[in-house]
């Protein structure tokens, strides 16, 4: 089902949503790769605002800055399973509602999105012009000793397509669809013998 959701992302909007649906997000997100969660998790700083029901995006972007204002020219998202150690925290402790990547998560990570009621959402590969052309606005960067990989606030106007991937109930879909897949593959492989 196609669902067109305007932020901020809260509990109930994510209880809404089933695997498999394809998203498409209005409003404010926050943009964050390894160096922000470093900071974040192994320094020990605070992100700068509150990161209840909001959602990140998993990248680093190409930006420039004219006079005190930011332009993003390029951010395509980026793997998720690089930044799983980070995600039941940035869940549980910060209240992060959704999360932005591409790629797979264990079964692990799955629960901490079922005990939080928040969701992964699954972006397409490659298609860092796609991202970018939702992007209204850069509101905020902080951390700009981080260059691309500081923590970036942009406005988003219909940023999607996107899937829900690991659902408020824990529910993997790659998980699941890779368990279907070798299963399948060894009947194969059983009547090739």
């Amino acid at each position: 089902m196609i669902k067109h959701i305007l932020l901020p992302f809260t509990r109930d909007k994510a209880m809404e949503l089933r695997l498999g649906d394809e998203v498409y997000l209005t409003g404010a997100i926050y943009i964050v790769r390894d160096a922000t969660l470093r900071r974040i998790f192994e320094e020990g700083v605070a992100p700068p605002e509150k990161l209840e029901d909001q959602i990140v995006f998993l990248g680093a972007p190409s930006f420039i800055k004219e006079d005190d204002r930011y332009r993003i020219l390029s951010v395509g998202v980026t793997t998720a399973q690089r930044m799983e150690k980070y995600i039941p925290s940035l869940l549980s402790e910060y209240r992060v509602r959704g999360i932005i990547g591409k790629g797979e998560l264990s079964e692990k990570v799955s629960s901490s999105f079922k005990e939080n009621k928040a969701i992964y959402f699954m972006f397409v590969g490659g298609a860092a012009a796609l991202a970018t052309s939702s992007i209204v606005e850069v509101e905020k960067v902080w951390w700009e000793d981080l260059y691309g990989e500081a923590l970036f606030k942009v406005k988003v106007s219909q940023l999607g397509p996107m899937y829900v991937a690991i659902d408020s109930q824990g529910n993997n879909l790659l998980l699941t669809n890779k368990e279907v897949v070798v299963r399948n593959l060894r009947e194969i492989l059983k009547e090739l013998r």
